[in-house]
C-alpha cells in the first residue's frame, strides 16, 4: 500500500471555507478513483495560518496515476485552490505503508451495501418478498388496481421507486437533483402488458444501474458529500435501501388486496 501526502497553507480565517472546498473537490475525487484506499484531510492551526495535509492511501501506483495522471509526484489543483492557498506546491510526497491497523479491505463497505440492494431485487429479505417475487407475475390489472381508496396502485408506486433509484444515483455520481424531473409519482400510461412490462423493466434496470455505481465506491467515497445535499453518500445509499424496502412494504398489501378483489 502507498500513502500520498500533500500539503498546503491558507489563512486561518479561510480554514472552513477550504475545507468545504477540498470535501467537494480533491477529496471526493480522490475517493471516487479505483484503487483508493481511503482519504484523510488534516488540519492545523499556526498563527493567523491553518496547514491542511491531504494524505490518500491507495492499492498501487497505477491507482495514484488514475487520479494524477501520468506525472505521479505532480500536484493536482483545481480552479478555486489558488484563490485560498498561500502557494502551489508543485509536487506531492508518496510512502510505502509499512505497517497498518484497523484498516478494512478496499471496498469491503460498498460491497455489504451492494448485497443489501441486490436482495431488494431478488433474493432472502428480512421484510418480505423481493421485488422480483412481488412484479414477476403481477398481472397488469392488478399492477392498475386501487384496491384501497386513496392509495397508490402498485403501477404508481413502480414508477415512483424508478423515478427515485435514478435520482439517488445521479446524486452520488456526482449531480445535484432535487426530485425527479417527472415529478414524484409520475402518470402511469394506459395500462397494457406491454406497458407494463417495460415498467418493471425500467424498475430492475434503474435499480441495476444503482448497484453498479454503489460498487464503485471506496471508503472515502463513501464519506463524500452529496452535492446540494446535508449528507454524505454513505447516509445516501442507506436511504436508497429503505426508500426501496418501505415501499415493497406497501406493494406487498396492495398485491394481496388486488389479487383478492380479482374474480
Amino acid at each position: 500500500m502507498i500513502a500520498r501526502s500533500w500539503d498546503g497553507l491558507t489563512a486561518a480565517g479561510l480554514a472552513d471555507r477550504y475545507a468545504d472546498y477540498l470535501r467537494q473537490t480533491g477529496f471526493r475525487d480522490l475517493g471516487g478513483t479505483s484503487g483508493n484506499r481511503g482519504v484523510y484531510v488534516l488540519r492545523r492551526r499556526e498563527g493567523d495560518k491553518a496547514r491542511f495535509r491531504v494524505l490518500s492511501l491507495w492499492d498501487s501506483m497505477e491507482g495514484i496515476r488514475r487520479f494524477a495522471g501520468e506525472d505521479a509526484e505532480r500536484a493536482r489543483y483545481y480552479p478555486e485552490d489558488e484563490r485560498f492557498l498561500e502557494a502551489l506546491p508543485p509536487h506531492v510526497e508518496h510512502f510505502d505503508v509499512v505497517a497498518s491497523t484497523g484498516l478494512r479491505p478496499a471496498g469491503a463497505e460498498a460491497a455489504e451495501l451492494v448485497r443489501e440492494l441486490e436482495t431488494l431485487a431478488g433474493g432472502e429479505t428480512w421484510h418480505g418478498p423481493a421485488l422480483d417475487e412481488l412484479l414477476g407475475d403481477l398481472p397488469v390489472a392488478a399492477a392498475a388496481a386501487r384496491p384501497i381508496a386513496g392509495a397508490h396502485t402498485i403501477w404508481e408506486l413502480v414508477l415512483h421507486v424508478t423515478a427515485w433509484t435514478d435520482v439517488f444515483r445521479r446524486r452520488l455520481e456526482g449531480t445535484a437533483v432535487e426530485e425527479p424531473e417527472s415529478g414524484d409519482f409520475p402518470a402511469p400510461p394506459v395500462p397494457t402488458p406491454a406497458a407494463w412490462d417495460e415498467a418493471r423493466r425500467a424498475l430492475f434496470e434503474a435499480h441495476r444501474r444503482l448497484v453498479a455505481c454503489v460498487a464503485g465506491l471506496s471508503e472515502a467515497g463513501l464519506d463524500a458529500a452529496v452535492p446540494g445535499r446535508p449528507f454524505d453518500a454513505r447516509f445516501q445509499v442507506r436511504a436508497a435501501i429503505r426508500h426501496t424496502v418501505y415501499h415493497s412494504g406497501q406493494i406487498g398489501l396492495l398485491r394481496k388486496a388486488a389479487l383478492h378483489a380479482e374474480p
